[in-house]
């Protein structure tokens, strides 16, 4: 199979406008050639219209679209070599499944033996080597979605997008097929973009993650990066659960110290923070732990006193609801662990690593 260069991709200082509405505001990011790039958000985000101006279906009202050292601003979409899996994957209703995909192939001079054999290893890679000549409207959702992405794949181009597609696929389908095409984006080196609204989704698969909210890109990173260190309070809590308690920033001598609303006072341990500054304290479920009321104290761990308050079952942890002094945060404890009878109404000790606090601006 004969597979494009991988390229790389830029946005400069996009906007996207449709019957005057701001869809896209300021969006500048790169991707980098033979990455698996997600654009992760909510369903008004706007992650599908930057994935249609990628591919030049919606005109910018404002910056430009680079691959590689090329201008595609004002390139016509079929000139792009870009093609773009939509999140409706419409498919040619008088096309069997075959010729659906094989579509993709059209601009390719190419044998008909060529072009069967790539259309049967598709087919193949998305479990639908019996429907070959099946039409659309023979085909279940999740089979339309699948000849859909086989298309998109087939044409072996130098960046692919994907918008939400797996979408129409249940738990099982969806996860082999994620690992199909992180796969091909591993082994051909293919730069790929794909949209999701799961965030579970982006973390595990992708590279690096854009998290877009209401038109505007809030940060870019890697999966680690953008789980521990947030930038902002919307994306620490859509990348996963996340404590997040209000106060602001006082000194003490040259000490940061975070005091809390509810009057709980944080020491800020090496933490670059502004005097007087409002913001939240966050920590994530799995930062804190218990400890023995008479244990002494380890290192520069905090350490507060609480009454649980619930207990939630998430599988493999336990998460338990902690009540502190009115605010309460959750604590997660793996079901083997000491501390799993804990009760309604008990009250406990938890410690906290200063090193774990990350401050958030409102």
């Amino acid at each position: 199979m004969t597979v494009s260069e991988p390229s790389s991709l830029e946005l400069c200082d996009v906007d996207v406008t449709i019957d005057q509405q701001e869809i896209l505001r300021n969006i500048s990011l790169s991707v980098l050639p033979g990455e698996m790039f997600a654009l992760l958000g909510g369903a008004e985000s706007g992650k599908s219209t930057l994935l249609r101006a990628i591919a030049g279906l919606d005109r910018l009202s404002k910056g430009e679209v680079w691959i590689d050292a090329e201008n595609i601003t004002h390139t016509a979409p079929h000139r792009r070599g870009v093609p773009l899996m939509p999140q409706a994957f419409p498919l040619w209703p008088h096309m069997a499944v075959g010729r659906n995909v094989a579509f993709g192939l059209q601009r390719q001079r190419l044998s008909r033996r060529e072009i069967r054999e790539r259309v049967t290893r598709e087919l193949e890679y998305v479990g639908l080597s019996h429907f070959r000549r099946h039409l659309p409207w023979q085909l279940t959702p999740s089979q339309q979605q699948r000849v859909a992405l086989a298309r998109t794949l087939i044409s072996a181009a130098r960046i692919d997008l994907f918008d939400e597609p797996f979408s129409a696929q249940d738990e099982q389908l969806r996860e082999k097929l994620l690992r199909v095409l992180k796969g091909r984006q591993q082994q051909s080196a293919l730069t790929t973009v794909i949209t999701t609204q799961d965030p579970a989704e982006a973390l595990r698969f992708a590279d690096r993650i854009a998290v877009l909210h209401e038109g505007e890109l809030q940060q870019v990173g890697t999966p680690v990066e953008l789980y521990d260190m947030p930038a902002k309070r919307f994306v620490a809590g859509y990348l996963g659960s996340v404590n997040l308690i209000d106060g602001e920033i006082e000194y003490a001598g040259d000490q940061p110290l975070f005091r809390a609303e509810n009057g709980i006072v944080i020491p800020l341990f090496d933490h670059p923070v502004k005097r007087a500054r409002t913001g939240s304290a966050m920590f994530r479920p799995q930062d804190l732990r218990i400890v023995s009321r008479d244990a002494e104290p380890f290192g520069d761990e905090i350490r507060f006193s609480g009454r649980v308050e619930r207990t939630e079952f998430l599988g493999d942890s336990l998460r338990h609801w902690i009540d502190l002094a009115g605010k309460a945060v959750c604590l997660d404890l793996r079901r083997d662990a000491t501390w799993n009878s804990l009760h309604i109404g008990d009250q406990i000790v938890i410690g906290l690593d200063p090193a774990k606090i990350r401050i958030l601006e409102r």
